[in-house]
């Protein structure tokens, strides 16, 4: 539609018209008159018409779900996704950014730990076999209930200033080694159902092995830092005209991100952390 309203691609598509869409929907499907085009993607739509200012994807993929410039953790996930755009594998932080929980969106403080951690949550999750909605179950009943509590308005408040800890924890998974099947059911799930001696530090420690594992794969297809991006409407254009903050301070995060994952400033896992991850002696070229 922008592509349209902007003459760049005359496709009879206009915001506000709505009475072909459910037949343009059947086009994409079978790549018939514009369909075709629309199939192959946003990247190579605006590859082949212009408009890349439109284009909003990562690494290829559309972004799902969620609007990242006032959710900073979101928008860090977006960028440092293994898929792209993926909410999923982004680590799904904007369920602390208003989703579920009140943590102020807003601020970049201690958003790149909680990035990770919940990144290597999701990814410990769905390689388990549950439902990704099953890590609801993680956040205490009182946080969702009472929002507006003055002791839940202050847990909220101070959540970002933990990054430092969940930071170190996620380097030190040991202090972990121990199960609380209230709080993380998997784990214990799992240990129930095979035997195998897991734990939450266990667990996790999975979840991160298989964020490097893809990390390297995408490495060895061509993948560089500066593919951890964002579009530039997330960046620079303002969600909000009257909120100078409402648009995703990236270059603030990103560094401290790899950092923290043990990656070199180019995003690339260390020999280090490959070995603590059983991941050095294997071949990814």
């Amino acid at each position: 539609m922008e592509l349209n309203a902007n003459g760049l691609w005359d496709n009879g598509l206009a915001f506000g018209e709505n009475n072909e869409l459910e037949e343009l929907v059947r086009k994409v499907a079978v790549k018939e008159g514009i369909g075709l085009d629309l199939a192959e993607g946003t990247k190579r739509l605006s590859a082949k018409y212009g408009g890349e200012a439109y284009a909003i994807h990562v690494k290829g993929m559309e972004l799902a779900a969620y609007e990242p410039r006032v959710a900073q953790g979101m928008g860090l996930g977006y960028a440092t996704s293994n898929r792209g755009g993926c909410h999923i594998n982004g680590g799904y932080l904007v369920i602390l950014e208003g989703l579920g929980l009140n943590v102020d969106g807003k601020t970049t403080k201690g958003k790149a730990a909680f990035t990770i951690l919940f990144q290597d949550l999701m990814e410990a999750v769905s390689a388990s076999g549950s439902c990704i909605f099953t890590t609801y179950a993680m956040l205490p009943s009182f946080l969702l209930n009472k929002p507006n509590h003055l002791m839940i308005r202050i847990i909220n408040k101070l959540i970002p200033s933990f990054g430092g800890i969940t930071g170190w924890v996620h380097n030190n998974t040991w202090v972990m080694n121990f199960n609380m099947k209230k709080i993380l059911q998997h784990p214990y799930s799992i240990k129930q159902i095979s035997g195998f001696k897991m734990t939450i530090g266990k667990f996790m420690l999975a979840g991160e092995r298989g964020y490097n594992l893809e990390r390297l794969v995408n490495i060895r297809q061509g993948l560089k830092a500066t593919d951890d991006k964002l579009p530039s409407r997330l960046t620079k254009e303002l969600q909000r005209s009257d909120q100078p903050e409402s648009k995703v301070k990236l270059e603030e995060m990103i560094q401290s991100y790899y950092k923290l994952r043990g990656w070199t400033s180019e995003g690339i896992p260390t020999n280090k952390r490959l070995k603590k991850l059983g991941l050095l002696n294997h071949d990814y070229n």
